[in-house]
């Protein structure tokens, strides 16, 4: 029997992936993954944690223990939380319940994972893309909105740019559009502000949280989002019941209980991101974006992107190359590392760039 795909949906199931074979020797600067966080502390949580748990047994359903842990370190009302495995599941979720065969806006350019969902099941996604400098243009967006629209993504801080959108400009679309507005918060914590607080004011918002970023459990997967409980009752009744494990679960529980320690980890995150800023820089041949989260944009000037890439990667240095993105033509992504990590990456890019040799 010869299985039959739409060729559009075949492309985009053949597109190849730039998360695989990541060799453990290479310094990873491409994932937006957290090594600041002390790598004993999060293995002492972890142990903790698997003290708490019996394997045998299907984890709380819905999430409910990290569920739980989120509702009383933030006062939000327990139905108006899901947790999902990753904030990835909680927007295929959107797409699946909200979307389906309709219309989404994405504000470009951004993360790819909202296009892919939503073409995956079919729905139809209508870009506009940003400013020239990355910021939002909200009539622009609103101006795009019909009838078949039925949710818009915004990512803030954006991946790849960095940009935070200034929160009366998010909260205008909110108020004016009549379909859902996402908000994506993974590199929140990062930044200036956050409207997570807010959410759930809300009729049609929901809020996006990641505690891969800020919190180095990306390799456990586990997310959240925030908002009315009608909304977010929606997107629990289509969940699977144990998407979420139990130690992804207990660790968060841990990690908020922790949450003090973690923003001090987050403050040095901040402040190796205004020292990678201040160094690049002073690289004439690059143009370095701000950014209010744990990576940088970096436009090469006078080198295509996806050869300082294979460079970099050459000399085990793996990065980003954002340069297919619309507006981005010759970016590369660089993730906030140690220290160590930042001044290798620093001093190989001058070396590959011809400033001096080591």
């Amino acid at each position: 029997m010869k299985i039959e795909i739409d060729e559009e949906l075949k492309d985009l199931l053949n597109k190849k992936s730039f998360y695989e074979c990541i060799p453990d020797s290479i310094i990873r600067m491409g994932l937006n993954e957290n090594l600041l966080i002390d790598k004993y502390f999060s293995y002492t949580l972890l142990m903790e944690a698997i003290k708490n748990i019996d394997t045998r047994l299907y984890p709380p359903a819905k999430g409910y223990n990290a569920l739980k842990a989120i509702s009383e370190e933030y006062g939000i009302y327990e139905d108006e939380i899901i947790v999902g495995n990753g904030s990835d599941e909680i927007i295929d979720l959107i797409a699946k319940v909200f979307v389906r065969r309709n219309e989404a806006i994405i504000i470009e350019p951004t993360f790819e994972m909202y296009s892919f969902y939503i073409k995956l099941m079919g729905g139809k996604v209508k870009s506009v893309l940003t400013n020239e400098d990355f910021d939002i243009d909200v009539d622009k967006v609103l101006s795009q909105v019909n009838k078949n629209t039925k949710v818009i993504f915004i990512c803030s801080p954006n991946n790849p740019t960095g940009k935070q959108y200034e929160k009366e400009k998010i909260l205008k679309i909110v108020k004016e559009f009549q379909g859902i507005v996402v908000l994506d918060e993974a590199y929140a914590d990062f930044a200036s502000y956050s409207i997570l607080m807010e959410a759930s004011r809300y009729d049609n918002l929901i809020v996006l949280r990641s505690f891969s970023k800020s919190y180095g459990l990306a390799g456990l997967r586990i997310g959240y989002g925030v908002g009315n409980s009608e909304i977010i009752n929606y997107l629990k009744s289509a969940q699977s019941p144990y998407s979420v494990n139990s130690i992804a679960q207990e660790v968060c529980r841990l990690v908020l209980k922790n949450k003090h320690v973690y923003d001090y980890f987050i403050k040095l995150v901040i402040d190796e991101r205004e020292y990678l800023i201040a160094e690049l820089s002073t690289i004439n041949e690059i143009k370095v974006f701000p950014s209010s989260a744990n990576f940088i944009l970096i436009k090469l000037l006078n080198y295509s992107s996806s050869y300082i890439c294979e460079k970099l990667k050459n000399e085990g240095i793996l990065v980003r190359d954002r340069g297919n993105l619309p507006l981005l033509e010759n970016c590369i992504r660089v993730t906030v590392g140690r220290k160590e990590d930042n001044i290798k990456f620093i001093n190989t890019l001058r070396k590959i760039l011809g400033l001096f040799h080591t």
